[in-house]
């Protein structure tokens, strides 16, 4: 179970940056990473895990995991995917693994 958690988070670290840099992340780009049944799950998750990522001061964004900013909406996503993948990708397994929990 623990291995199709990680793959699923996988999927979803792409999504999770790009909606924590304020991107607009649309429907599908949920279906692709999670598929349909999944899509609601998959967007609590992101947006979970996203509040930890970012904070916003006016339209400058700044990283909450290194305190390194400002960035531009495009910056901020390429710094999140670039240096912290792998911090995204273990919040976004611990995360999916709550929503399962409470679905038991």
């Amino acid at each position: 179970m623990d291995s199709g958690i990680s793959i699923t988070a996988e999927k979803l670290v792409e999504v999770t940056a790009k909606y924590a840099s304020k991107i607009a992340v649309k429907e599908e780009e949920y279906v692709r990473a999670v598929g349909f049944s999944s899509r609601e799950m998959g967007r609590r998750v992101v947006t979970k895990v996203s509040f930890w990522l970012v904070t916003q001061q006016s339209t400058l964004l700044y990283c909450k995991l290194c305190n390194k900013g400002p960035f531009t909406k495009r910056g901020m996503f390429l710094h999140l995917t670039r240096m912290h993948h792998s911090e995204i990708k273990l919040l976004l397994e611990e995360e999916i693994k709550r929503e399962i929990k409470a679905l038991l």
